[in-house]
């Protein structure tokens, strides 16, 4: 089973979508579910995991906000790793919430 959750920076739960087959990959169901219309509708953001990664592509006024990925021919500059640092600690609530969830 794959979902989508929304939460506010606490972990609490705000918006869940329907259930899918897991192997939906993250940004299909944002867009069949229309996550970043509904954000930007209601004047939100969200911190996302690198599955999200080309799913937000408004560089002027973003409502996904994903980390950096390194790949062979580009390795992360000491900014990037600084900013998938920050990310990662703002998600870290969520994260463990649904990591306990899925246990």
């Amino acid at each position: 089973m794959h979902f989508l959750a929304l939460t506010d920076e606490n972990g609490r739960l705000i918006w869940i979508s329907a259930a899918r087959p897991g192997r939906t990959h993250d940004n299909t169901t944002a867009r069949h579910d229309h996550i970043l219309a509904h954000l930007r509708a209601a004047g939100l953001g969200a911190l996302a995991d690198l599955g999200f990664r080309g799913l937000d592509n408004d560089i002027l006024d973003p409502v996904i906000v994903t980390g950096y990925i390194a790949t062979r021919t580009h390795k992360l500059t000491r900014g990037e790793k600084e900013a998938n640092r920050v990310l990662a600690v703002g998600r870290a609530p969520v994260e463990h919430g649904f990591a306990h969830l899925k246990n």
